[in-house]
């Protein structure tokens, strides 16, 4: 058995996953509900295990001697909690790539029976989450009576189809800001941010969903903060609650039209930009970073935190990706501080 078990691993950010892991020397087994998984687990010589999340005796088993789990299977509102209930009870560290506020503040419901078991449990570990959280921490390091947390996200490239469903599944939705350490609701691009990373200047909406709102409320402990997105104009138009219409009609009957995500090109040429800006009211602090196109970067932040997990360089119970620090994003190609 292999001390890696990848759980969604036909999907796309799973494929990518395990092609990296295996160029890399990593070889993981291939988890995931579909037969597919055996597919590519052939091509890339590596071993497949074929399970849903119904039975909880059976991922148990498939856990049996595996030392991590990535859970890269999306809606994470219905895969995270049967997953660290088996990891939980197989001893196996779990990290997943959720990237909202309701799925990572729900992994947390599990910090104290992680630490009882002497298991890590992390979520947020790709794009949306991992280097913003980071750069939240640097940021608050430089101010450490900072009141105030601003973060920015750009990317250049494509969009796979999971994160385009799960999107504009709820765009019109509220979400929240945190305010005075509590969670508040907040319309979708209620505001707007001007922001500038690596000489690129940017102009960002409001974002509700991210993460980073309980992730570097952890990481932190700062208790206000915003969360801000570059999206385009028509994703802007039906946060605002505008051609809901077409909305509907793209996740009834046009998704599959949509590329499956980001183009060899755009994996290769696209770029993402993060910015965390702290606050105490009278002085700010900055910290910039540019990074490869998202979806490599959440695969090389997996990578390089599954290579920590296994040299032992964890802690148990519920932790953010700023547990890595700065460390981590100096290991991965093509990450530039600004």
């Amino acid at each position: 058995m292999s001390d890696i078990l990848i759980y969604g691993a036909a999907g796309y950010t799973g494929r990518l996953c395990a092609k990296e892991f295996v160029e890399t020397g990593l070889r993981p087994v291939l988890g995931g509900r579909q037969e597919t998984v055996r597919e590519l687990a052939a091509r890339l010589d590596l071993d497949a295990a074929v399970f849903d999340l119904n039975d909880s005796h059976e991922i148990e088993r498939q856990l049996k001697g595996v030392r991590l789990l990535l859970n890269l299977s999306g809606q994470f509102v219905t895969t995270q909690k049967p997953l660290i209930e088996a990891c939980l009870a197989s001893g196996t560290h779990y990290v997943d790539l959720a990237g909202e506020v309701e799925d990572t503040s729900s992994a947390f419901a599990f910090d104290e029976q992680a630490r009882r078991a002497n298991i890590m449990i992390m979520p947020g570990a790709g794009f949306n989450v991992a280097p913003s959280d980071i750069a939240a921490e640097l940021a608050k390091k430089r101010l450490p009576d900072a009141t105030e947390l601003v973060i920015a996200l750009a990317t250049d490239g494509g969009v796979s189809r999971g994160t385009l469903k799960g999107m504009l599944s709820h765009i019109e939705r509220p979400g929240h800001r945190r305010v005075g350490g509590a969670l508040v609701a907040a319309r979708p691009a209620e505001t707007e941010l001007n922001f500038q990373v690596a000489g690129r200047k940017f102009r960002a909406v409001y974002d509700p969903w991210l993460g980073d709102l309980f992730t570097a409320g952890v990481s932190t402990g700062i208790g206000n903060i915003s969360t801000y997105s570059v999206l385009p104009g028509l994703a802007v138009t039906m946060m605002k609650g505008r051609l809901l219409w077409l909305r509907n009609l793209i996740l009834n009957h046009l998704l599959p039209l949509f590329p499956e995500g980001s183009s060899a090109r755009q994996l290769r040429d696209g770029r993402s930009y993060v910015l965390a800006i702290v606050s105490n009211g009278q002085t700010q602090q900055r910290v910039a970073l540019m990074g490869p196109e998202a979806y490599r970067f959440t695969v090389l932040c997996l990578r390089e935190i599954a290579r920590a997990v296994l040299a032992g360089k964890w802690s148990p119970g519920f932790q953010t990706p700023a547990l890595y620090g700065r460390e981590l994003l100096d290991r991965i190609e093509g990450v530039k501080w600004d």
